[in-house]
């Protein structure tokens, strides 16, 4: 499954992170309070799908940080949520 932008934002905000307005043109900024970790990401569509590059980013900064590990990234992108278990 290729997540939507919608479905990726809504696993930053299942994680914690809470969104804000950048400064950068057409972008949200995400921040996780306890951690200090903060993820930017497009503000595109929410329906359509999310570009590949920020996939991986969103990834590789959740897994590096802690927030997720790679069985739970797998299944997002198998179910579409982070609840499916």
């Amino acid at each position: 499954m290729k997540p939507t932008n919608q479905q990726l934002r809504q696993l930053l905000v299942d994680l914690g992170f809470d969104a804000h307005e950048s400064v950068e043109p057409n972008c949200l900024v995400f921040e996780h309070a306890e951690s200090k970790a903060r993820v930017l990401m497009p503000s595109n569509r929410d329906k359509e799908p999310a570009r590949e590059a920020d996939v991986l980013s969103i990834r590789t900064h959740l897994m590096y940080r802690g927030h997720l590990d790679q069985a739970g990234f797998e299944r997002f992108m198998e179910e579409g949520t982070l609840r499916a278990s």
